[in-house]
C-alpha cells in the first residue's frame, strides 16, 4: 500500500482513484473481531495494542493470529518480554498451535521477516532495539517511522503492543499513538458481577470506526460470544459492592501473612472464602500487579507470599 502522502498538488475528489487495498480485509475468521475491526483488518496499516497488565493483550493478539492462520495468512509474533518457551505454554493452554513465534527485538529484522508476512504482532514496542546507537526518544521515532513505512510498502500489518503505567498512562512518548493508523484498546469492565469481563475498542482508526467488543477472558482464552450483564444496582449498592471487595483483600492480605514463608495458594483461598477460581485469581492478581505480594509457580498450584 504505498500511499503517496507527500503530494501537494490539489486533485478534485472525482478525480482521484482510490487503491483496492482498501476494499481488502485481513479475515480472522473469528466474526466479532472482523466485525470489530469493520469486516477485518486492513492491509498494510499500523496499530497499537494498550492494556494495563493481566487484561490480556497477548492471550487477544495469538487467539487473533491462530484465526488468520486458518484463514491462509502468514503471521508473526516477535516477542522481547517473554521467551517462546513461555509464549508456547500459554499459547497451549488457549488451544493456539500455528501461529510462529520469535524472541526477536531488532528493527531491521522484523523489517525483513514483514517482507514475508501479512500481519506481525511486536511485543512490545519498548522492547524494540537497533544495531545503531542512539537515545531512548531517538529510538522511538526510529522505529516507528521505519516499521509503519515499510508495513506500508510490504502491505503487512504491524501491532504495536504498548505498555501502561499502573495509573493507566501510556509509557513513553506520544509519537507511536500519534504515527499509527489505529489505537486498539482493551479494559475491565467494573460495573460487572465478573472481574473477567473486558472490552475492546479503537481510541483512533483512521480506516474505519470506533467499534467496541465486550466479551470475558477465560483460562482457555477469550470468550467472544459470551453476554456481558451489566449491574443494574444504585450508588449506595455499588459503594457497599466496592468497599466488600476491599475488605475481602485486606483480608486475604492477612491470610497470605499468617502464612509467613509457606505462603498462600489460590486453592486454599477458594476454600477459605467460598468463592470461585475466577473471583479469588483476579484478586491475586490485583495484589501481585500492585506489588504487594511475591508470586512463585503457576496456576492454582501457585504460592502467594508477602
Amino acid at each position: 500500500m504505498k500511499l503517496d502522502y507527500n503530494t501537494t498538488q490539489l486533485i478534485k475528489v472525482a478525480d482521484i482513484k482510490i487503491p483496492d487495498i482498501f476494499s481488502r480485509r485481513l479475515k480472522t475468521g473469528i466474526n466479532k473481531i472482523d466485525v470489530l475491526f469493520d469486516e477485518g483488518v486492513l492491509p498494510g496499516s499500523a496499530m497499537t495494542l494498550t492494556a494495563q497488565a493481566g487484561c490480556g493483550k497477548t492471550t487477544f493478539m495469538l487467539q487473533m493470529l491462530q484465526g488468520m492462520t486458518q484463514n491462509g495468512y502468514k503471521v508473526g509474533y516477535f516477542s522481547g518480554e517473554e521467551s517462546i518457551y513461555q509464549l508456547a505454554y500459554t499459547a497451549g493452554r488457549i488451544g493456539v498451535q500455528d501461529v510462529q513465534i520469535a524472541n526477536e527485538t531488532d528493527i531491521d529484522s522484523i523489517k525483513q521477516h514483514m517482507n514475508n508476512l501479512d500481519i506481525v504482532v511486536i511485543d512490545s514496542f519498548q522492547a524494540l532495539t537497533s544495531s545503531i546507537k542512539m537515545n531512548s526518544r531517538t529510538l522511538e521515532k526510529h522505529a516507528v517511522q521505519t516499521l509503519t513505512k515499510h508495513a506500508k510498502n510490504a502491505e503487512c500489518v504491524v501491532v504495536f503492543i504498548m505498555h501502561l503505567t499502573k495509573s493507566g498512562d501510556l509509557k513513553g512518548g506520544t509519537i507511536v499513538p500519534h504515527t499509527v493508523d489505529a489505537n486498539l484498546k482493551i479494559s475491565r469492565i467494573s460495573d460487572t458481577d465478573n472481574d473477567n469481563d473486558r472490552v475492546i475498542y479503537f481510541e483512533k482508526n483512521r480506516f474505519g470506526p470506533l467499534n467496541e467488543l465486550e466479551c470475558s477472558i477465560e483460562r482457555t482464552g477469550y470468550n467472544f460470544e459470551c453476554d456481558v450483564v451489566r449491574e443494574q444496582k444504585t450508588d449506595t449498592e455499588k459503594a457497599s459492592k466496592t468497599s466488600s471487595k476491599q475488605l475481602q483483600i485486606e483480608e486475604l492480605l492477612e491470610l497470605i501473612s499468617a502464612c509467613g514463608d509457606r505462603g498462600l495458594s489460590i486453592g486454599e483461598a477458594i476454600k477459605h472464602f467460598d468463592s470461585s477460581y475466577n473471583t479469588m485469581y483476579s484478586r491475586f492478581r490485583d495484589l501481585t500487579v500492585t506489588g504487594k505480594v511475591n508470586k512463585y509457580g503457576r496456576g492454582q498450584e501457585a504460592i502467594y507470599t508477602l
